[in-house]
């Protein structure tokens, strides 16, 4: 059962304090003029250091803690072993060393910098954007503070200011790994080739599996440049348009999920709504559709890069490809010369794939579930601009009030929430997965009151228990809550390494299913509304 709660404004309250954007509590000129900082130039590395630039976290652990043993209180080496632990996905020890290394004694920008590292790690980007902002006023010329406030900005939809921090952090500290990977990914197609070469040339700071997907990223943009096609184009956009919902079902004929009728290449599909599907695709011009290639065929979308389709939970990465479709055409939408990503196997009911509501960024997205429909109208005017999504700085204009302001990491909409009264967490809104879902460490903590490391989920491959499950779960997100009778557990791995945040779940088709649910995938702004006299086909 739904009901509103006090927690309405929860999205307007973090914004005007910051939380949307932390560098409102900054020294702005100071970041921006990074001219006026001095070059970091590091000493010889020790073999700790050594040990993580060359990807082994686990030896590089053992060796800091055994130095910082010797030397305690040492900055660089809480550093060191902190940066560590966090890339082996031990939140909970990187937590303590962080606590440890801080104390009681008032903490450097450097050690500010490290808390706030990991307070974004734990999926509190609100905590770590108040101590980003300390941090600045302590020393504004820290590359490990521009970074983290870039990453903050790019959570929140300030891509354009994301950039330039990222650009100068980049310029104090262009030897730091983490910030030269993150920077490399805003650089111009062939800059960022050729960056990419030099880097995978000489490999610092990733594991074998990160460096794994790197090449495969690097071979499939060198492969898309020799072969240059027309970027996606919006076509023809009418200023609103309702698309009625069609039936996705199970094998046993049970409706599943609302879906859309597209046409491709003017062929019908039949592709569920989803709105965390991210295909990881490294060049612009992507359409957020994902097609069984049993039916693609037909369609004349043929098979140009190999690929991995990412999978989530249980579910590993299976094999599949990208491909180019000339037209794109949904309810008098037209989008001409955009990129699809294939499926070689199943997609695992009657959809023949899948759809991306970020397909339709340049529209303000309406999923109407009472009233099984798609809306799409026009996204408020910023006055004297224009603004591009996922470029430019979102704007929240007065008549977006009452949305509520989320993180967005590639197509995935987070937005804080709770459970029980307990501390916020961080929610994936995922109309692909039918039932809301925790992820281990959270069911545990909401459990026994605290965290534990051993139910910490660190890639895909990781045992924890599928048997876990809590009743009577009071679920409180945006302006909404909902009593859950029964949750049960999943594995939320990829969802974190992709947003770089710990995501303690998933909220799902079966909690969605009665709202009506606004997107502003522009401005990085939601609004959720649930009417009790409405009820529509997907909350049988």
């Amino acid at each position: 059962m739904w009901r509103h709660t006090d927690i309405r404004n929860l999205g307007r309250i973090l914004f005007l304090s910051g939380f949307l954007f932390g560098m409102l509590v900054l020294p702005a000129k100071p970041l921006f003029a990074v001219n006026n900082c001095v070059i970091v130039h590091h000493s010889a590395p020790s073999e700790a250091d050594n040990a993580y630039l060359a990807g082994d976290f686990n030896k590089a652990e053992g060796l800091y803690q055994a130095a910082l043993t010797n030397n305690p209180g040492d900055t660089d080496l809480a550093i060191g072993l902190v940066h560590t632990l966090l890339r082996e996905q031990k939140l909970v020890d990187a937590t303590t060393a962080v606590q440890a290394s801080i104390g009681d004694k008032p903490a450097s920008a450097a050690l500010l910098t490290l808390r706030g590292e990991v307070e974004l790690s734990q999926g509190e980007p609100w905590k770590s954007a108040e101590t980003a902002g300390a941090s600045a006023k302590l020393d504004p010329c820290n590359p490990r503070t521009v970074f983290l406030i870039a990453r903050l900005a790019g959570l929140t939809s300030r891509y354009a200011t994301a950039r330039r921090l990222l650009a100068g952090a980049h310029q104090l500290d262009p030897a730091d790994p983490e910030i030269r990977v993150e920077w490399m990914k805003t650089l111009p197609p062939a800059q960022r080739i050729a960056e990419m070469d030099a880097f995978l040339a000489n490999p610092k700071g990733e594991s074998e599996q990160t460096l794994g997907e790197m090449r495969a990223e690097f071979e499939q943009m060198k492969k898309w440049a020799e072969e240059p096609r027309k970027p996606c184009t919006l076509a023809s956009q009418p200023a609103t348009v309702e698309i009625p919902f069609a039936d996705i079902r199970t094998n046993r004929g049970i409706i599943a999920a609302p879906a859309l009728d597209v046409n491709v290449n003017g062929h019908l599909a039949r592709l569920s709504i989803d709105t965390s599907y991210n295909a990881h695709y490294p060049m612009d011009g992507f359409s957020g559709l994902l097609i069984q290639r049993s039916v693609a065929g037909h369609m004349g979308l043929k098979p140009l890069l190999p690929t991995q389709v990412v999978g989530t939970g249980p579910q590993g990465p299976r094999a599949g490809s990208f491909a180019y479709a000339d037209s794109i055409s949904i309810g008098g939408v037209d989008y001409h010369d955009c990129v699809v990503q294939l499926l070689d196997s199943s997609y695992g009911n009657d959809a023949d794939g899948s759809i991306s509501m970020t397909l339709f960024s340049d529209y303000l997205v309406t999923l109407d579930y009472p009233s099984e429909k798609l809306i799409l109208g026009p996204l408020p005017a910023k006055p004297g601009a224009t603004i591009k999504s996922s470029v430019d700085d979102g704007y929240t204009a007065p008549e977006m009030k009452d949305y509520t302001a989320i993180y967005r990491s590639g197509s995935d909409l987070i937005l804080p929430g709770s459970v029980n009264g307990k501390r916020k967490m961080l929610f994936v809104l995922d109309t692909a997965i039918g039932n809301s879902v925790l992820s281990p460490v959270a069911a545990h903590e909401i459990a026994s009151g605290h965290r534990e490391s051993k139910y910490e989920l660190r890639g895909m491959g990781s045992n924890f228990d599928r048997t876990f499950t809590a009743g009577n779960v009071s679920l409180a997100f945006a302006n909404l809550t909902q009593n859950i009778n029964l949750i049960q557990t999943f594995d939320t791995s990829v969802f974190s390494k992709d947003t770089g945040m710990d995501i303690s779940g998933l909220i799902g088709n079966a909690t969605l299913h009665g709202l009506t649910m606004r997107i502003d995938y522009r401005d990085g702004l939601v609004r959720l509304t649930y009417d009790p006299k409405k009820a529509g086909a997907f909350s049988r």
